[in-house]
């Protein structure tokens, strides 16, 4: 007794589920990229809104959205970013945000049967003064 094609039968079974793991590999890939951007999109926004001299509050907090806007937001493969919030008050910066993703299998996430992957965002700074930076400064240059 001669058996053929149980090769065709066994690649109809396998080749669905190889491919639809590739894909979510590839799916997640994108994810990374997305949240890894979008963090340091943030931290820039920081860092650069942290280190602005001469501003209010507001005029800094402004600053900050502005910068956070004409970032690489048209960059995003497939991610849906959340309304950013920015405080600023007391020499303190805070940037928050975040963004959703939609789980490509929908209905197969069993665990806590969401469709999205989120992630979520949040840096804390304090506004550095010029007088402080040239003291830090020259304290470091007398150690060395």
């Amino acid at each position: 007794m001669e058996l053929k094609g149980y090769f065709t039968v066994e690649a109809a079974l396998i080749i669905p589920f190889v491919l639809g793991i590739i894909f979510l590999v590839i799916y997640m890939f994108f994810y990374k990229y997305d949240r890894c951007l979008m963090e340091q999109d943030y931290a820039e926004v920081l860092v650069e809104g942290v280190y602005a001299q001469g501003l209010s509050s507001q005029e800094r907090a402004d600053k900050m959205a502005a910068d956070l806007g004409s970032r690489y937001t048209g960059q995003y493969y497939a991610w849906e970013e959340n309304d950013p919030e920015i405080i600023v008050s007391g020499g303190k910066a805070q940037v928050k945000g975040g963004g959703t993703i939609r789980f490509p299998f929908p209905g197969l996430r069993f665990w806590d049967h969401k469709d999205e992957w989120e992630a979520a965002v949040c840096y804390k700074g304090s506004v550095i003064k010029k007088m402080f930076g040239i003291r830090t400064f020259r304290k470091v240059s007398e150690i060395f």
